[in-house]
């Protein structure tokens, strides 16, 4: 990162924000603002999470925020989801580490619900966390500005202690009502791994895979690509994924990226990245590395069609 964006980071961490008071987003007392080339990430550290990715000077950018938590909390103690929007790590497989005492769905606490100690480095804005009981894990995320319109979120999991356990970086980015998303088909048959809900409205085309948030439709799918396409109203966000190990089986059945669409009265869809499964011991690491270019909408241009471009931009 060059002098000038860190400059930029360590006044945004000690309060100089562009469009809001200088010690306040949103009901929030502590954001830091990472800015890159005509990019800015909007980081709350005691929620643990990106708030939003936009131009700056942007009021609204093009994460989803749930508008009833602006301001809250974290609430580690919760019996249910506490919801804030945003971008998060969660571990992976779902289906081993997203279940509470109860065996109800449940992010754990330390991924979710927990403030995550902030410092800059010569690398960008790192978050670190506090040990997760369950797994052992304590996770960080080097946040920094990657080329014009683009930051870099690196995701880490340390074992810090316990016995091993089988674990993967697992990033959800939850976005605003889309106008199209898409990611790539899986080759053969079948396109998709289908993981809940029906599969209604989803497109392929050329080895794309197109979808839609309905009002209706609670469903998420998974495929074996690299890159996730946003396109909204006025931007256009391409996620794209570099897991850190060359080797080994990605969770869900070898799915790398997958998609979710909530109903309503919560309109938002989620784009998900996922590293390789790694078995780690005290002091072993496992990371994922996304990248997040920001473009606007390009006039006339079609939303299935931009979406196009976008994964075609990431091969």
């Amino acid at each position: 990162m060059s002098r000038a964006l860190l400059l930029a980071g360590v006044l945004a961490l000690v309060g100089c924000t562009s469009s809001e008071s200088a010690r306040q987003y949103r009901g929030w007392t502590d954001p830091v603002i990472i800015r890159g080339e005509d990019i800015e990430a909007v980081v709350i550290p005691s929620i643990g999470r990106i708030m939003d990715i936009r131009r700056p000077g942007e009021k609204d950018g093009v994460l989803w925020q749930n508008p009833d938590l602006l301001g809250q909390a974290a609430q580690p103690n919760a019996k249910a989801w506490t919801n804030f929007g945003g971008d998060k790590t969660w571990p992976a497989p779902e289906g081993v580490w997203m279940k509470d005492a109860t065996g109800k769905w449940m992010p754990p606490a330390v991924f979710d619900q927990t403030p995550l100690r902030v410092r800059v480095t010569e690398g960008g804005v790192l978050l670190e966390s506090p040990v997760d009981p369950r797994s052992g894990v304590r996770f960080t995320r080097l946040i920094r500005p990657a080329g014009f319109h683009t930051l870099s979120v690196t995701t880490t999991y340390t074992k810090v202690q316990g016995a091993p356990v089988q674990i993967a970086v697992w990033v959800i980015t939850q976005l605003a009502e889309p106008r199209a998303i898409a990611t790539t088909a899986k080759t053969g048959n079948p396109p998709l791994n289908p993981m809940f809900g029906p599969l209604k409205g989803i497109e392929i085309e050329k080895g794309i895979l197109y979808w839609k948030r309905f009002p209706d439709l609670c469903a998420k799918i998974g495929t074996d690509g690299k890159a996730l396409a946003w396109v909204g109203d006025r931007h256009t966000l391409l996620i794209s994924a570099t897991p850190g190990e060359a080797t080994g089986v990605f969770p869900d059945d070898g799915c790398s990226t997958e998609i979710y669409v909530s109903p309503d009265p919560w309109a938002y869809i989620e784009l998900e990245t996922l590293g390789r499964l790694a078995t780690l011991s005290i002091g072993d690491t496992t990371s994922c590395t996304n990248t997040y270019r920001l473009d606007d909408v390009r006039p006339g241009e079609a939303p299935k069609a931009a979406a196009a471009r976008l994964l075609g931009s990431a091969k």
